[in-house]
């Protein structure tokens, strides 16, 4: 199992996230700043990066806080956003359905690599769009293949690592 923290000021995006993955995965998500972890989550209301704050392998991060990713130590960085330059991003958003686009290479925390590529998906919660993008970000940084990433209550695939 890979270590995953979050980096949040309010525990919206850990309730999101907990509510959305597996049982598995919410409960291998921890809110504790420091130590060194496999993935790095930085949810989108994050002002400031903890005093000491968490080395990791990835780094999941909205691309409006880029300024904050300097600040913490990453082997690599994925942008979540609703920017052309976010790694991954929506190309259509709507009410029923939404079309995920990963617009750059994105390499797993087991090494593998995904290309750029579109993908719809049912649209199951009318959450906020960058926790569903953190969602599906973190499903595939944990390996989880685009056609079985899934957004909705307790969904997503289920992974041994």
């Amino acid at each position: 199992m890979y270590t995953m923290k979050i980096l949040e000021r309010e525990p919206a995006l850990s309730h999101f996230l907990s509510a959305h993955l597996p049982p598995q995965w919410g409960r291998a998500l921890s809110s504790a700043p420091a130590g060194r972890a496999d993935l790095v989550v930085v949810s989108p209301d994050l002002i400031q990066v903890p005093s000491a704050p968490t080395a990791c392998r990835a780094l999941l991060a909205p691309g409006s806080l880029a300024h904050l990713a300097g600040e913490l130590s990453a082997a690599w960085v994925v942008s979540y956003g609703l920017t052309p330059r976010d790694t991954l991003t929506f190309s259509s958003l709507g009410q029923d359905t939404l079309c995920l686009a990963l617009q750059r290479e994105l390499v797993t925390l087991s090494g593998d690599c995904l290309e750029p590529q579109e993908w719809p998906l049912p649209r199951q919660s009318q959450a906020s769009p960058l926790f569903l993008l953190a969602c599906a970000g973190l499903q595939l940084l944990l390996g989880v293949p685009p056609a079985e990433v899934r957004l909705g209550q307790g969904s997503g695939a289920s992974l041994s690592t």
